[in-house]
């Protein structure tokens, strides 16, 4: 339900979705001056994030956010092992 008169409503009828039909936005007051070609653009950015998930794109993005999580853990790991054998070798030298 839409309270008050003066509200701003961008309905996209085609939005080349599989999934959806028909998507209605309502714009706040503060952006509601903004020009339609900022508003379109600003209503893209929405409408086909949820198709681009189950294609190649999604795929190709868990991958690379997969390689990125493990070279942070081999990097983390690299310097943990390094720390250890720096403790090692300092304990050495004051036992000694």
């Amino acid at each position: 339900m839409v309270k008050g008169v003066n509200k701003t409503v961008i309905e996209v009828n085609n939005t080349g979705s599989k999934v959806f039909d028909r998507i209605v936005f309502y714009v706040t007051a503060q952006y509601g001056n903004l020009s339609a070609k900022e508003l379109l653009k600003a209503t893209e950015s929405f409408t086909f994030q949820f198709d681009k998930r189950s294609g190649k794109g999604y795929k190709r993005l868990r991958r690379r956010m997969l390689r990125k999580r493990l070279m942070i853990a081999a990097a983390l790991s690299l310097c943990a092992a390094a720390v250890l054998a720096l403790g090692v070798m300092l304990i050495k030298r004051y036992i000694n």
